[in-house]
């Protein structure tokens, strides 16, 4: 009998590591994804900021409309720094910070 609780206990404990371990997997690559969606956008950002000598005002004026659901959002904070970012759940945002050309994870 012990024996048996012993096994369905490591079985069991295998089952959340894995499980643990494909969850997280998948959140990463879902990180990867919004932030190669985002990398478009920069890209977009900084080709016009290079003709233009300016940011955009908006992301309208790069010709994309803006996204109604979890992005990419983007917002001039001043003449020189940007973000772009996606809202992901009830309280989770993935920020790029155009002055430390770094994404963040935030959460609120």
């Amino acid at each position: 009998m012990k024996k048996t609780i012993k096994i369905i206990f490591i079985i069991l404990s295998i089952v959340v590591i894995v499980f643990t371990m494909v969850l997280y997997g998948l959140h990463k690559k879902a990180e990867r994804d919004y932030q190669e969606k985002g990398a478009q956008l920069i890209a977009k950002i900084e080709n016009f900021k290079q003709i233009e000598k300016r940011l955009p005002n908006t992301i309208e004026e790069l010709g994309i409309e803006e996204s109604m659901n979890e992005g990419p959002y983007y917002e001039k904070k001043d003449s020189v720094k940007y973000v772009v970012f996606f809202n992901i759940g009830f309280d989770n945002t993935l920020i790029y910070y155009s002055d430390k050309k770094e994404w963040k994870d935030e959460k609120y």
